[in-house]
């Protein structure tokens, strides 16, 4: 016998053995019936049976969203002066924007606003001081916050933040 017939003969053999097996997995699972129950319930049981109870109530934790502490995603985050101006102040090399308030003191002499810089100087500004990039103008420093004018029409104010 050559190899390819003894090869044909012991597949043929392997897949006549399969078909078979399957063949009787099929009867014998045919067979057996499924046993039936029956529960019979009293009307009186299914009366004195108590309600379930109601599912517990989900509670949520709550979340806040404070939007004044965060930067403008939109804003670029390098900022230069633009060329060829003139400086008077150092806090008009920065934008309004990238400033911070840090502190207010109000005595006899007028009022007083601590400014920080993003490179992290402080600077002491009094009203009708030149702030930001834009020719801004400190018009009014209140106990918490100071207003700056930029242009006729656009007016920023910086809060007093505390730190925790």
């Amino acid at each position: 016998m050559t190899v390819k017939r003894r090869v044909l003969i012991i597949s043929g053999i392997f897949i006549l053995a399969l078909i078979v097996g399957i063949a009787a997995f099929f009867i014998i699972t045919k067979t057996e019936k499924p046993k039936e129950y029956v529960f019979q319930i009293k009307k009186e049981e299914i009366a004195k049976s108590e309600p379930p109870p109601p599912p517990p109530s989900l509670t949520f934790p709550t979340y806040s969203y404070d939007v004044a502490d965060l930067r403008d995603p939109f804003a670029p985050l390098i900022v230069r002066k633009p060329a060829g101006k003139k400086l008077t102040t150092p806090l008009e090399g920065y934008d309004i924007d990238e400033l911070k308030l840090t502190g207010v003191a109000i005595d006899e002499k007028g009022k007083y606003a601590l400014l920080q810089t993003p490179d992290g100087r402080f600077y002491v500004a009094r009203e009708n001081d030149r702030v930001g990039l834009y020719g801004g103008k400190i018009t009014k420093i209140l106990k918490d916050s100071i207003e700056i004018t930029e242009g006729p029409h656009r007016i920023k104010l910086l809060k007093l933040r505390m730190e925790e």
